[in-house]
């Protein structure tokens, strides 16, 4: 089976997918009115789950839950089933099944999670992941369900088209990815030049395959089926087995108001939902849609619940490099780790996107933000502003929308401060061991290590003190950076520490 062989052979980078997280999950369910299952007792489902990278740290962090991978490929089972065995995990099950075989064995689902799977298999595939969605989501489910959309991927086919034709012949993934690679090295300039009005969108998608990830250039450019469609009909689709859609994870995708004045304009006499959205998605030119549906018997709202979204819990890792003014209403910039920025202009919101990124990764709920961001307005500003609940409560919507502030169900308080003697915790040191660069944190992000990183990281054994770790890790660094070692490694403690991989920053079955 070439599809098979070809992910054996090229297996996907299995990382945490962070917004396929079941506490995100439960509080974008809630907030449009599906009464979802406690992200810390529940049972999740995974379709196509590769090595568990993206299922395996929820079960670590998640003990009280129950987590099952399904894929087809033998390996990438195996290599997952390493690190389970590694950590001695006893809540999670990674299956070497086919979808299209009998999943009644295993239960209803509160959570069911199938990325990069469903634009990717023929058609009868298709039907069935949604059939198991429908079959097996208890009351109140959420399936998560990612696929390629038009008419935005219309202009990635265009490279696609080249690229098969180019390794056409060719039946070892290995040299046809080798192929590719050589395509665009030699192609790319001319495309640049040459394209007419593409020339600008190819190159575009030149320089981003050449960085991407091999696996991701292979299975999303080289496999055999990868057939996006239209918002309407995959929304049929699910219809047709008895599911309803909720939302999408990109919530401003969503929200008329965040188009602009044109846009805005060309939707506004559209009153159905889902109309409106497959407009919207005509407008953006949308390539990429990772939905949300429910059992078609759930009632499910139109637009975000307020008074759902005050009942959430917020964490946000940002950073801002200018001194905040709460003074003011002129819009102040924050940047997330990957260099998103989101500007603020309301005081109340300044005040709150600070209070989130220096206790990250902490979460809070809504009130205790309201008021802590009200008590630094009232005390630095204008305590009339400091009232002002409504923007804040406006502007905070917009910011989890555009998702520069994660939701939560749950207000979780973390300790960020390394200890005397750091120890990384059980999954960080298995994954390491396991040679793995990247590992997971306690916010489901995936964590890139570079060499030294991953040395220091790997040392992390409660053993040693800072100056240990700072003798430890000197031959490692070249002679001009000798002497910031300590400096570095200290620097690196406190960035693990941020992202939940030390004990006693976290709570943790390690």
């Amino acid at each position: 089976m070439p599809t098979l062989d070809s992910y054996d052979a090229i297996p996907y980078e299995s990382v945490p997918i962070t917004e396929t997280h079941v506490e995100g999950l439960a509080a974008l369910g809630r907030l449009f009115g599906v009464p979802t299952a406690d992200p810390q007792r529940c049972r999740v489902l995974e379709l196509g789950c590769a090595e568990g990278g993206n299922l395996i740290p929820m079960a670590f962090y998640l003990p009280g839950s129950r987590f099952v991978g399904l894929d087809l490929s033998k390996g990438q089972i195996a290599a997952g089933q390493r690190l389970v065995d590694a950590l001695g995990l006893a809540n999670v099950a990674l299956l070497h099944r086919d979808v299209m075989h009998p999943t009644y064995d295993l239960g209803p689902f509160d959570y069911i999670i199938a990325h990069g799977l469903y634009s990717w298999v023929p058609a009868p595939v298709q039907a069935r992941v949604l059939e198991i969605c429908a079959r097996q989501l208890a009351p109140g489910g959420i399936a998560y369900v990612s696929w390629n959309a038009l008419p935005g991927w219309h202009t990635r086919a265009v490279m696609r088209d080249m690229l098969l034709a180019h390794t056409r012949g060719l039946t070892d993934p290995a040299e046809r990815l080798q192929a590719a690679y050589q395509f665009l090295e030699e192609y790319g300039p001319g495309l640049a030049e040459e394209a007419g009005d593409l020339a600008g969108i190819l190159a575009a998608e030149v320089a981003y395959l050449r960085q991407a990830p091999p696996s991701y250039l292979y299975h999303e450019y080289l496999v055999e089926t990868n057939t996006p469609q239209l918002f309407g009909d995959f929304v049929a689709q699910a219809a047709r087995q008895g599911l309803r859609y909720v939302a999408d994870v990109d919530l401003y995708t969503l929200m008329p108001h965040t188009l602009g004045r044109a846009g805005q304009a060309a939707v506004a006499g559209i009153k159905d939902r889902l109309a409106r959205i497959q407009a919207m998605d005509f407008l953006r030119a949308r390539r990429f849609h990772r939905s949300l549906l429910t059992h078609a018997a759930t009632p499910v709202m139109d637009a975000p619940d307020l008074d759902a979204f005050r009942g959430l819990a917020f964490h946000a890792d940002l950073a801002s490099e200018a001194e905040i003014d709460l003074g003011s209403t002129e819009r102040q910039a924050f940047t997330t780790p990957t260099g998103a920025r989101y500007a603020v202009a309301h005081p109340l919101t300044k005040a709150a996107l600070m209070w989130l990124a220096s206790n990250y990764p902490s979460s809070v709920d809504y009130a205790g933000l309201y008021t802590a961001a009200a008590e630094l307005v009232a005390e630095y500003a204008d305590a009339d502003t400091a009232g002002d609940e409504p923007a804040f409560l406006q502007e905070l919507l917009d910011l989890v929308a555009w998702g520069a502030v994660k939701p939560a169900v749950t207000a979780q308080a973390y300790s960020v401060a390394p200890d005397e003697r750091p120890r990384a915790h059980a999954l960080a040191r298995a994954q390491i061991a396991l040679g793995a660069d990247c590992v997971a944190s306690i916010r489901h992000t995936a964590v890139h290590l570079d060499a030294p990183a991953a040395r220091l990281l790997g040392l992390l054994d409660g053993r040693h003190d800072l100056e240990a770790l700072t003798q430890a890790m000197q031959p490692l660094l070249p002679v001009e950076y000798a002497q910031a070692a300590r400096e570095g490694c200290e620097r690196m403690l406190w960035t693990f520490a941020r992202q939940g991989l030390l004990t006693g920053t976290v709570e943790s079955p390690g």
